[in-house]
């Protein structure tokens, strides 16, 4: 996969918890309304990996600035992270193993 110029990261969950308190990125969950509903990092904004191009709109302005984002295990925010990144995205930050590893490290979501 061609990352153009960006800066592409998998993280662990110490380093999410770190990026979201010293930098605030923006959050974006890309999980389902459902899974988003049963728990979600605080902060984060939900836009369903189905929809991530259709919204592309309300996240352009971010494109320069670093981008958070986290499903239920890693696999759907990689698939919007290459998403983001072919539409001039900069600076990716993916969590590793999803909300899920987010929770096994003991870091707390919102209901």
């Amino acid at each position: 996969m061609e990352y153009q110029q960006a800066n592409y990261k998998f993280i662990e969950a110490k380093e999410a918890k770190e990026l979201i308190d010293n930098v605030r990125p923006l959050i974006i969950d890309v999980r389902t309304a459902g899974e988003y509903a049963q728990g979600k990092i605080a902060g984060s904004l939900l836009i369903p990996i189905d929809e991530i191009q259709m919204r592309y709109s309300e996240i352009e302005k971010y494109k320069n600035q670093d981008v958070f984002i986290y499903c239920a295990s890693g696999n759907r925010s990689t698939v919007a992270a290459r998403i983001l990144i072919n539409n001039g995205f900069k600076r990716i930050y993916n969590l590793k193993n999803g909300i899920a590893g987010w929770q096994a490290s003991g870091y707390s979501v919102e209901k």
